[in-house]
């Protein structure tokens, strides 16, 4: 089981990858650079084992919670994470898996801040949301 502390941490470089990763797609150069799919696939993995962390740990108590807000919390926050694994598979598979010789560049932009954002707001929910909601609930 994770704790939160990992959990925030995991946030921590989830958002320093979502910084990286956006520098190097505006960068048209690399549009084809298989390094630069490489690293979103390695982020991809990144966000998908914290997601499941969290279905393991935060959502399992949330959902079991006496209290309906919360109870809803979970659902919203299961809810979301099925969002993102399904859009960021799209994702990769659309801009890495496929074999393109001259990628949409405006659209590999676009789609990729698209994606970013999903997960940055994800991110905000879950510091400023969920995980204040789970220490004052469950680690009292």
């Amino acid at each position: 089981m994770y704790t939160l502390t990992e959990l925030k941490k995991q946030n921590t470089e989830i958002s320093d990858l979502i910084q990286i990763l956006e520098t190097l797609v505006k960068e048209k150069s690399l549009a084809n650079n298989p390094f630069v799919c490489e690293l979103v696939e390695r982020f991809n993995e990144k966000v998908w084992m914290h997601l499941v962390f969290e279905e393991n740990t935060i959502y399992s108590e949330l959902a079991r919670h006496h209290n309906p807000d919360i109870s809803n919390i979970a659902k919203t926050f299961h809810e979301n994470a099925r969002e993102i694994k399904k859009r960021f598979a799209h994702y990769v598979k659309l801009w890495c898996h496929s074999i393109k010789e001259n990628k949409d560049h405006p659209a590999f932009v676009t789609e990729s801040n698209a994606i970013f954002e999903l997960i940055r707001e994800r991110v905000r929910y879950e510091l400023e949301e969920v995980f204040p909601l789970v220490e004052k609930h469950f680690n009292s």
